[in-house]
């Protein structure tokens, strides 16, 4: 499996955003919209401002989301920037900040990934020179630049592949910078490993955990 046919099978849709609006549910105060479901495949709900409800295609993603997603579940969501991310099952994610001018550069994008595996496919917000995504893991911190980039628990540790950019993971032991191709892992009380291409197996397995089933 190349690397180009990774990227090929991760196609970014054109979803129009509106810029804010208000929770439909009685008593919720207003929240911003910053991006809209594109597909779900079995359970994925939101909470927030106190408010839980189930993730459809097409519906709203709200700043200050917390997104779960269930058991065989996967969710694909993108953001007004053009940022996708996609959610494997289990998986835990909010959009902790989110700071978008669609007539300018840059702007700022927080997202906190508490437990699951996930794929992020950088929009504009990355701008030309990047540093303006943060993305916190179990294991640490990612800056991303022109990034597709997947993480998740796989063969015992956490792992992080990416696909194309470049991205530096820091943690409380260390640091790596990886550019595409290259993965590292992180293991319980180390420092993350040198980047390295990942053997193929491994690569497989990881793209397979935010896959959705065909036709879906």
């Amino acid at each position: 499996m190349t690397l180009p046919f990774l990227v090929r099978a991760f196609p970014v849709r054109i979803l129009l955003v509106a810029a804010s609006t208000a929770l439909a549910s009685p008593g919720a105060q207003a929240a911003s919209v910053v991006g809209r479901v594109d597909k779900v495949e079995r359970q994925a709900v939101a909470v927030v401002e106190g408010q839980s409800r189930d993730m459809q295609a097409t519906g709203p993603v709200y700043f200050n989301d917390m997104i779960r997603t269930g058991g065989a579940s996967r969710l694909e969501s993108k953001l007004a920037d053009g940022t996708v991310l996609t959610l494997g099952e289990h998986a835990k994610i909010t959009v902790d900040e989110f700071v978008y001018r669609p007539d300018r550069q840059g702007g700022k994008l927080g997202l906190t990934v508490a437990r699951g595996a996930f794929l992020f496919v950088g929009g504009k917000i990355e701008g030309p020179t990047g540093g303006n995504v943060a993305i916190r893991t179990a294991v640490g911190t990612l800056g991303v630049r022109g990034t597709t980039v997947w993480g998740g628990a796989i063969d015992g540790g956490y792992g992080v592949l990416v696909l194309d950019g470049l991205v530096t993971l820091k943690t409380a032991r260390g640091s790596v910078t990886l550019r595409k191709g290259e993965g590292t892992m992180v293991y319980a009380g180390r420092a993350p490993e040198r980047a390295a291409p990942w053997p193929e197996d491994r690569t497989k397995r990881a793209v397979a955990t935010i896959s959705f089933k065909p036709g879906r």
